[in-house]
């Protein structure tokens, strides 16, 4: 039995290190970037290899844990409602099964103790409706906020010049899983009808909750306050929904890219639930961002600043309640940023962000804060803290060019060749590292170093010229004192030529 063991093992050690993944995560500013590539298999299969331990985190301690309050009997009754109601696209049940398969093969477990057995096809793509299937079984409060402002509103800023921005606030339960797990996943989509777009998300989920794609099309969702439905069963997603918007890259094939594509993959789904999707692109002075209201009783309703209730000058506003599918109720915060508009229409990206978080910041709740300006190639990312919300820290400055540009003009099998999966992996105490610098390149600078999952370096192991060939170094489990560091996930990342690529090592002691 020990031996049959023994040459599973072995197996599976060797599938892993031949595995191909199109796939590169790093750490910037203690925020988690991931770029995929390549077909929704492809891009699905780097997530759950990269990121796979923090799918399981979601399932585990969010979706499990928290949402069904651990118990088996409540999850059951979610799971079995996405069964019997809900529907996705080929693609995404391909990226679904990516995922898992990515999983295993980083040595992720798929066992749930609560369910009682692996996280299956199933289970994934019905975490992928938790906005519609949680809000319909009242498990978690979902809300959000988000300020658009262009034309007359930002022609004196010397910044925006007149340019479109939008300010967002993503308020969710305020949960360790969520705060600990988000991440910036930047898609790379290999299929021709599909657009480079990234997510501000959290890994496992696929799709687009705050989307902007590589033509400026920005897309935010905000639950609404009516969730009533009628018919329409099965149902899609809503947040898959929006990606289909996103991602396609002309979805209602009209010849250009706008917020119209994400008009029309709402109206061509059902949804169960209510929702306010943002959607925006940036053209200066000509700018129409739009605001989609949807649920499955009244259909679909867009708004936009020629119908823009109580808001003064070129901005426009969206909390949770429908303004245009149903008559307008009274929200506070709604309220609160039309009073500070009307004392100025005025908009800076300092005072978009001041307004949201003064009148519509949400101490108990916001777990995310972000500001996309086009015209800048700008994006702005914030996280909230155990203690303190979101829009109170300081964000992290992405730019969007270069995150959309990765990869791009790399000859992939030179990519992917450049770092090969330690041997072995799982380890211990020590494994070998083999890194590919391709023929006909010239001697340059290679460092080889290794970091934790929050990405603080651990070891240095190589800071040197390598002539072209295949080269290795072997980390020994120590840190750059000589300590050995404990079991876990460590990163192993290779830079040369400009170029930066990571593999994925666990360590058992």
């Amino acid at each position: 039995m020990r031996t049959l063991a023994t040459l599973l093992l072995i197996l599976a050690l060797a599938t892993q290190a031949s595995a191909q993944v199109n796939g590169d995560l790093e750490v910037i500013d203690g925020k988690s970037v991931l770029t995929v590539w390549g077909t929704h298999h492809e891009r699905g299969y780097a997530q759950g290899y990269l990121a796979g331990d923090g799918v399981k985190a979601m399932f585990d301690d969010y979706m499990i844990g928290y949402l069904c309050a651990g118990s088996a009997f409540m999850y059951g009754l979610f799971r079995g409602e996405y069964v019997a109601s809900y529907t996705v696209d080929a693609d995404y049940l391909d990226e679904a099964n990516g995922i898992l398969a990515g999983m295993v093969d980083a040595g992720v477990s798929l066992h749930n103790g609560t369910i009682g057995r692996d996280v299956d096809v199933t289970d994934l793509l019905a975490c992928n409706a938790i906005v519609d299937i949680g809000s319909a079984l009242g498990l978690a409060p979902f809300a959000c906020s988000s300020l658009s402002s262009w034309g007359t509103s930002t022609v004196d800023d010397p910044v925006l010049a007149g340019n479109h921005i939008i300010t967002r606030h993503l308020d969710w339960t305020k949960h360790p899983a969520l705060r600990e797990n988000a991440i910036l996943i930047v898609q790379l989509p290999s299929e021709p009808d599909e657009q480079a777009w990234l997510s501000m998300t959290c890994p496992g989920f696929m799709g687009s909750l705050s989307g902007i794609n590589e033509s400026g099309v920005g897309a935010f969702l905000n639950m609404g306050n009516n969730s009533v439905g009628t018919a329409g069963a099965p149902y899609h997603p809503i947040l898959l929904t929006v990606r289909n918007g996103v991602e396609a890259a002309d979805y209602d094939e009209s010849g250009e890219c706008s917020p119209d594509d994400v008009i029309r993959a709402i109206e061509d789904k059902s949804q169960f639930g209510g929702y306010i999707v943002h959607a925006t692109k940036n053209e200066g002075a000509g700018s129409r961002p739009v605001i989609i209201e949807c649920n499955n009783e009244n259909g679909v309703a867009v708004r936009d600043v020629t119908d823009n209730t109580l808001v003064a000058g070129e901005n426009l506003l969206a909390t949770n309640h429908f303004r245009a599918l149903y008559p307008p109720v009274y929200c506070s915060r709604y309220y609160g940023v039309v009073n500070a508009l009307n004392v100025s229409t005025a908009i800076s990206p300092e005072r978009s962000w001041q307004v949201m978080a003064d009148h519509a910041g949400s101490f108990s709740s916001n777990i995310q804060a972000m500001q996309y300006i086009e015209s800048e190639g700008r994006l702005a990312w914030a996280i909230d803290t155990a203690t303190e919300p979101a829009y109170m820290q300081e964000p992290t400055l992405f730019d969007i060019d270069e995150l959309f540009d990765t990869g791009s003009g790399i000859d992939e099998s030179v990519r992917v060749a450049l770092l090969h999966q330690n041997r072995p992996n799982p380890f211990s105490p020590r494994t070998d590292i083999a890194y590919t610098i391709p023929g006909g390149a010239a001697t340059s600078g290679v460092t080889v170093n290794v970091y934790d999952v929050t990405g603080r370096l651990v070891r240095r192991l190589v800071e040197a010229d390598r002539s072209p060939g295949t080269h290795s170094v072997t980390w020994d489990g120590r840190d750059e004192d000589g300590g050995d560091v404990a079991s876990g996930v460590y990163f192993c990342r290779i830079t040369w030529n400009g170029e930066s690529e990571a593999r994925r090592m666990v360590l058992l002691r």
